[in-house]
């Protein structure tokens, strides 16, 4: 299942791409020094990328020096309003980034001015574009990566998007530690166009909706990471809101708050729902939905009912048994 996600990289295949880690890993959130000086090299072909792929023959029609990157403080502004209002464009749209109409060009030239804020950028000819921004403010980060692929037409194909709110510390030796939070208010304002009600609001009744449950030892402590996963295959979305709970707060049945989740979110070419369950199931989707059930069978909620509840803001929670979830046999 999900703890898959820590070891494994997954091919997906669509004109040879791929994909990396889940969000689950914390590998995926490297420790970086809360200082507005941070130093973001553009990676070699010796530089693990957040995808994986080889467009030998994908043109490169722009080189990272060619466009300049933002002053630290405008960078800061800019990746909050992009937060804000997504570009001024309505998903499979991200920053003004479109799947199977924008190019890799357009891409970067909204991407590349924020690497001074970025912890990781990768804008190789080896590897698919991608870039990990993030704001920090007091001892709190809220990290994103936006990761996209693009064909040898150097139209953009799939676009990956995450968000996610981590408290910075250090140990005794001065390493920075990371810890994931999960309910800032700050976080809930500034992702506010990604959350579960506006994505309701704009997109209308999904097509289907999953829960999954992970056993995990996440902020130092044995817990569950619960997911919820929004499908709508016409519109080319794939949206995944995961919240946590300690072991010991489980009683008969699991809470999930989806106001408190942090976010992921897959987005495709809309208009075809065949071509974008293909390239799903290439995504690391394709080796973890099998531990996802559908709603109605975990909850006593219909798919509309779901929609009803969450389309508007609220702090209200699902509820699943938890004896409807067995615990894997090693963490017995």
């Amino acid at each position: 299942k999900f703890l898959l996600r820590i070891s494994l990289l997954l091919v997906i295949t669509f004109f040879i791409v791929g994909c990396a880690l889940p969000f689950h890993s914390t590998a995926t959130l490297s420790p970086v020094t809360p200082t507005a000086t941070t130093t973001v090299t553009i990676a070699t072909k010796t530089a693990t990328p957040v995808l994986t792929s080889s467009p030998t023959s994908t043109p490169i029609p722009a080189t990272p020096t060619d466009i300049p990157t933002l002053p630290v403080e405008d960078a800061h502004q800019r990746l909050l309003d992009l937060l804000a209002n997504n570009g001024n464009c309505q998903l499979p749209c991200l920053w003004g980034i479109t799947p199977g109409k924008s190019t890799s060009l357009d891409a970067r030239s909204i991407l590349l001015p924020l690497r001074g804020i970025a912890e990781k950028a990768y804008f190789d000819p080896a590897s698919p574009d991608s870039i990990s921004p993030f704001y920090i403010e007091d001892n709190q980060r809220l990290y994103t990566e936006i990761a996209y692929l693009y064909n040898a037409s150097d139209v953009i194909s799939l676009i990956r998007f995450r968000a996610s709110e981590e408290e910075l510390s250090q140990d005794e030796y001065g390493n920075q530690l990371t810890t994931p939070i999960y309910g800032s208010p700050e976080f809930i304002q500034r992702v506010e166009y990604y959350s579960l009600s506006n994505l309701l609001s704009e997109q209308g009744i999904p097509a289907s909706v999953m829960i999954s449950r992970e056993l995990t030892y996440e902020n130092n402590r044995r817990s569950f990471l619960i997911d919820i996963v929004i499908l709508y295959p016409n519109q080319g979305i794939w949206a995944q809101y995961t919240t946590w709970m300690a072991e010991n707060e489980v009683g008969s049945s699991m809470r999930s708050c989806p106001i408190n989740a942090r976010i992921e979110i897959y987005l495709f070419p809309p208009g075809n729902p065949d071509s974008f369950y293909a390239l799903l199931d290439k995504t690391d989707w394709g080796i973890t939905k099998v531990g996802y059930k559908p709603l109605e069978e975990v909850t006593s909620m219909s798919v509309d009912e779901f929609y009803e509840t969450f389309r508007n803001p609220t702090d209200q929670c699902i509820e699943t048994p938890t004896n409807l979830w067995s615990v894997p046999q090693w963490a017995e």
